[in-house]
């Protein structure tokens, strides 16, 4: 259509022109001079894009369209990166999932860190590569996004703001002491932003990525992948000795991992280190805290 009227534009002025002025040769073709119109092509975004969402959790997100809007409007989202699928994704007939991300997801990895002010896993962020839906993929879309949601807690609530995530993981969605809410003998429900100074009962601690390939699949599996690991990040971080640990009635470690199923087959096989303290609360961080009793 919009060719069409550029063609009917130039025919007018043609005719504008014989009306009034001396008659002037030309080949008989109007359309030879006219630039062919490049062909149509899905927009790409660009880093530092924000996006809106009417899902209430990040998990939901990925099933729901993203709304792109200026970053001083309320926006859960931001893309830290732009990148193109290249190789056997690229060919694919369908846009890449799971393992088929794995290129992308080394790259958004470290693009999130960088874009945040540090590691991802130690802000209340959720990362995610978002590639091209189906349909900008039959338009030829081969590009994919980085983006870094924030959050609530490690729940996965989405946390909407106006202002930018850039340098939010060294600020204030920096992860620090927490509540635990629905605690079971094995595991909890979530874990809410407290001050250290107020009573609370869990702290991060560090993050750890499982050398594991394969999905843990149960409690046994789980702990295979992330429990010593955790362990020593706790040991580590409160400066506490192998020794006073073991004698610690109230202290444990718990962890909480960062992706599901498909991101663990494009490689995120990380999760989040918590120190935790059973049937009752503290109001001091437990950072250097060495080898007393909890």
């Amino acid at each position: 259509m919009k060719r069409i009227a550029l063609l009917a534009c130039a025919v007018a002025l043609v005719a504008a022109a014989a009306g009034c002025g001396p008659a002037r040769a030309g080949d008989g073709n109007l359309v030879d001079d006219w630039a062919m119109l490049t062909a149509a092509k899905v927009p790409e975004p660009t880093a530092g894009s924000c996006w809106s969402t009417t899902a209430s959790t990040a998990s939901a997100a990925a099933s729901v369209a993203m709304i792109q809007q200026p970053c001083d409007m309320d926006h859960v989202f931001e893309t830290v990166s732009v990148g193109h699928f290249t190789g056997a994704a690229e060919k694919s007939t369908n846009p890449p999932v799971a393992a088929a991300l794995a290129t992308a997801w080394t790259e958004c990895d470290q693009a999130a860190s960088d874009y945040l002010g540090g590691e991802w896993q130690g802000g209340r962020v959720w990362v995610v590569v978002t590639a091209p839906t189906a349909r900008q993929w039959e338009g030829g879309a081969r590009f994919y996004r980085c983006d870094v949601g924030a959050l609530r807690s490690e729940a996965g609530m989405l946390d909407p703001r106006k202002t930018t995530m850039k340098g939010a993981v060294a600020g204030d969605l920096k992860l620090g002491c927490g509540v635990l809410v629905g605690t079971t003998q094995d595991s909890w429900d979530d874990i809410t932003p407290a001050k250290c100074t107020d009573p609370h009962d869990a702290e991060y601690v560090g993050t750890v990525s499982s050398p594991v390939k394969d999905y843990p699949a149960d409690e046994k599996a789980y702990d295979a992948a992330f429990g010593k690991a955790c362990e020593t990040k706790l040991l580590s971080y409160a400066n506490m000795s192998r020794t006073s640990w073991n004698s610690q009635k109230a202290l444990y470690y718990g962890y909480w991992m960062t992706g599901d199923e498909d991101e663990w087959a494009a490689g995120n096989h990380s999760a989040r280190c918590y120190a935790m303290i059973e049937k009752k609360k503290i109001s001091r961080s437990l950072k250097g805290a060495g080898d007393g009793q909890i």
